[in-house]
């Protein structure tokens, strides 16, 4: 009879194939962490600069949101506001023609006005005064 030979020596090479595949894939994995380490610490500014600037990105939306909304609050004040101006405007139109008027008729007026004069005649009066006499009277009160 004769022995079986078991293949072992297949096993021990797959079993080394395999050590040498970790091994080579730990290597590989470590250069690549180290790699994105690296890549991350020189991009951590440009990432700090963008995280700023989304800061102020978003504070002036926040500007212009509220810049908006006062425009808009200030505009529908003004649309209500020019009815009224139209008709001080009428009104001041107005005021001017009469204003006119007024003008052309006091300068139509003559620069002085002779007044009429009044004779004015003065009498004497002779005031004669008579003597006041205080009487009083005995009787009992």
């Amino acid at each position: 009879m004769t022995e079986t030979r078991r293949p072992v020596h297949l096993a021990v090479l797959v079993g080394a194939s395999a050590s040498v595949y970790a091994i080579s894939l730990a290597g590989v994995t470590a250069l690549q962490s180290e790699t994105d380490a690296r890549i991350a610490a020189e991009r951590a500014p440009a990432a700090h600069a963008a995280d700023v600037m989304t800061t102020g990105h978003d504070a002036l939306e926040d500007s212009l949101d509220e810049a908006t909304r006062t425009y808009a609050i200030a505009a529908g004040r003004y649309a209500r506001l020019t009815p009224h101006l139209l008709e001080l405007e009428d009104s001041i139109d107005q005021l001017g023609k009469r204003v006119s008027k007024v003008t052309g008729a006091a300068n139509s007026l003559p620069g002085r006005v002779s007044m009429p004069t009044i004779n004015v005649s003065s009498s004497t009066r002779t005031v004669t005064r008579t003597k006041v006499v205080h009487a009083t009277t005995g009787a009992s009160g």
